[in-house]
């Protein structure tokens, strides 16, 4: 009897990681599929670029605003109560999505896609580490991990057989029985959880602060030459204020968005702003990338998702390997080389043409690829690194807030400066050497990790 007891236990556990990890398999697919049809919903609803950018970029900013927030929420509400409801909130956003005949709709549709990830990415890993017993915990979140990144590394090419096959709208449809499979395993399977040791403080006017500083600046950036001088100056003082606001919060809030222990700590601060510029160049060249293949290239959408695959495949492959080589106090090799990569393929970005060849365009594309894979684990590591177990979870929340903010700024101002050129190509050649200065910046962060750990 009681080995059959801890046989249903074990069965219900693995029920349960398959529920959590299927939610949370829709945010791989999500960024890549739908960044893959961005040419053929434009050119679908002859919208502009300008609709398409901020479609994304209202997905990046409620990310920003809720991520933390959302992970104290379920602390003190219940973890599988709040990922059921994140999960209702991306299937709403894509239903509504497939439904869409315009660039406003489709912004609604994917700030609810938005929240829906703000919520399952903390909250799926709350959920693993409090269910499983210690000793099972990093297996699961292993299993976590490589689901997310193998969602990423076939989106494109999924997205690009269904844009051939079915029509951009099954892009977002397509994800519905995933989110509903993952709502009834996690219902019946998953157990309720909350944070008992930590008083439930949340940091409603951090999460304000932060969002209206976020807005201000990509509104200042992305609407700049349609928006008054008047309207551009409120908006910085409301950007200044809102800075100021949140750091003076940060001092005094039991449970701050932003802890300024950690902000101040110079490791995790250039590990943290490291990755944010790769989230930048991630966002941005997603963003980018489809649009010259399909526009400027005139590739198909399934070419184009087997294109991307340069990015996502090596990233599915060669992370697990760099995993087990680097270490908190070699990670800034690991990252310096990966940025180098990354400005190598900028460079070579912006030598597109609307005939470059192939193994041309796969090279430019393979080196992101690659100095992805050796940047993303070894930031969160050296970042992560520098903090108690005890404040693990509010530092990577704090981390992956810096990830969110650089994404969205990457949105914001990349796709920005490519509208500001008459020619489309060469928008993307100049957006290109904004890449690079980007790059560069994560590699001098990179390089500065060095000298932090040293002094450690």
């Amino acid at each position: 009897m009681k080995s059959a007891k801890i046989h249903s236990t074990t069965l219900k556990h693995k029920i349960s990681i398959v529920g959590i990890c299927s939610g949370c398999i829709v945010m791989g697919l999500v960024f890549t599929m739908v960044n893959t049809a961005i040419p053929s919903i434009q050119n679908s609803l002859k919208t502009s670029i300008h609709a398409m950018q901020w479609m994304m970029i209202a997905f990046g900013m409620i990310n920003c605003a809720f991520l933390v927030t959302s992970g104290r929420i379920a602390d003190i509400f219940g973890r599988k109560k709040i990922f059921l409801l994140g999960l209702s909130s991306s299937g709403t956003g894509m239903l509504l999505a497939g439904f869409c005949s315009g660039g406003p709709g489709l912004i609604l549709s994917m700030s609810l896609a938005g929240l829906g990830n703000a919520i399952l990415l903390p909250v799926s890993q709350a959920m693993l580490v409090s269910e499983f017993p210690e000793i099972r915990r990093k297996h699961a979140i292993a299993i976590w991990a490589t689901a997310v990144a193998s969602a990423m590394a076939i989106g494109p090419l999924i997205g690009g057989i269904i844009l051939e096959k079915l029509g951009w709208q099954w892009v977002f449809w397509a994800n519905i029985p995933i989110v509903l499979i993952s709502f009834a395993l996690v219902y019946f399977f998953s157990r309720e959880s909350r944070n008992q040791d930590d008083p439930p403080h949340i940091d409603y006017k951090g999460m304000l602060y932060i969002a209206a500083a976020l807005a201000s600046f990509v509104l200042i950036t992305t609407e700049f030459s349609r928006l008054p001088w008047v309207t551009i100056f409120l908006l910085l003082i409301v950007l200044f204020i809102s800075a100021y606001l949140l750091r003076r919060n940060g001092k005094t809030h039991p449970s701050p968005i932003l802890l300024q222990e950690l902000v101040q700590n110079l490791t995790f601060l250039f590990a943290s702003i490291a990755s944010a510029c790769l989230i930048f160049y991630l966002w941005a060249l997603f963003f980018v990338l489809p649009i010259y293949l399909q526009k400027v290239h005139h590739f198909s959408p399934l070419e184009t998702g087997l294109l991307m695959l340069g990015i996502t495949v090596p990233v599915a492959l060669f992370s697990p390997l760099i995993g087990k080589l680097y270490s908190p106090k070699n990670a800034w090799i690991f990252i310096a080389v990966g940025f180098f990569l990354l400005m190598l393929s900028s460079i070579l970005q912006t030598f597109f043409t609307a005939s470059s060849a192939i193994p041309f365009i796969l090279i430019t594309i393979l080196l992101f690829g690659l100095g992805y894979s050796l940047t993303c684990s070894p930031t969160t590591i050296a970042a992560i690194s520098v903090v108690s177990t005890q404040k693990a979870g509010i530092a990577s929340g704090t981390f992956v807030t810096f990830q969110e903010i650089g994404g969205t700024l990457g949105l914001a101002l990349i796709i920005s400066l490519i509208q500001v050129y008459p020619s489309l190509l060469l928008g993307i050649n100049r957006g290109a050497l904004g890449l690079l200065i980007i790059s560069a910046m994560g590699c001098f962060c990179g390089l500065a990790l060095r000298k932090t750990t040293i002094t450690r």
